[in-house]
């Protein structure tokens, strides 16, 4: 059995669920040990497939800015790292700009895998960032770093999409480091690509969104249209030879 051995960091603004986040994945009864000195919780998981078997260090890092001078050690080695942000909270999802550079320059630009998780989303109520205005955020997020996304939401109180989002997260690692024999994931319903979703947002000059199935629509529109005044300059085409010829 191959046997892998894979970090992973959380990383987020302090209060967006971080820590609930993990123990949810990891039951009740796990070990960590907190380095109350340096702001970092340690544990660890491990999973096993017919082919594999899969420890995950997880470390959650405290968001507190007073811990940023010594965080940066902790994402060296990393394989992936978790951005997190509360949906109720907009200012968490707009700092994961910092905490995404924060990761980049700490490990070197040596993370493969990056997921931003949307937490807290049974709190439907008090929700003030949308599903559509966190794929925007990743879009534009993607758009200038180069990085490639995964995206899913989450609650820690009913345990909705974590033991997906890990589940998906082995398996991309596992695709990192060139594994071929190896299942995605049966429910993954919950987990996007953001590069490959279908209904990114766009938004134009004047601050208004489309979806890219109208930018795709008026595109079609288009080719018809060109398709139509070539069909016209070959007409005239033969109609001026034509008379070229008379």
């Amino acid at each position: 059995m191959r046997k892998w051995n894979f970090k992973v960091v959380l990383a987020g603004d302090g209060a967006v669920g971080k820590t609930s986040i993990r123990e949810r994945y990891m039951g009740k009864g796990f070990e960590s040990s907190y380095l109350k000195t340096i702001g970092a919780d340690f544990s660890s998981k491990k999973i096993q497939t017919d082919k594999d078997s899969i420890t995950f260090q997880i470390w959650d890092l405290a968001g507190q800015e007073s811990y940023q001078a010594v965080r940066s050690t902790f994402y060296k080695g990393a394989g992936a790292a978790i951005l997190v942000f509360d949906c109720q909270d907009p200012a968490t999802m707009t700092n994961l700009n910092n905490w995404l550079e924060e990761a980049m320059v700490g490990s070197n630009n040596g993370i493969l895998i990056y997921f931003i998780i949307a937490n807290k989303v049974d709190l439907e109520e008090g929700r003030r960032v949308s599903r559509d205005m966190a794929l925007e955020f990743c879009n534009r997020l993607e758009v200038e770093t180069g990085i490639h996304f995964y995206y899913s939401e989450t609650s820690a109180l009913t345990g909705q999409n974590i033991q997906e989002t890990f589940d998906f997260l082995s398996y991309k690692l596992l695709e990192a480091n060139n594994i071929q024999d190896i299942v995605r994931p049966a429910n993954t319903e919950g987990i996007i690509d953001v590069r490959e979703q279908k209904q990114e947002i766009v938004i134009t000059e004047k601050g208004k969104s489309i979806s890219r199935e109208e930018i795709d629509d008026i595109n079609n529109r288009i080719d018809v249209i060109e398709g139509r005044m070539n069909t016209i300059q070959t007409i005239i085409k033969k109609i001026v030879q034509k008379m070229q010829e008379e």
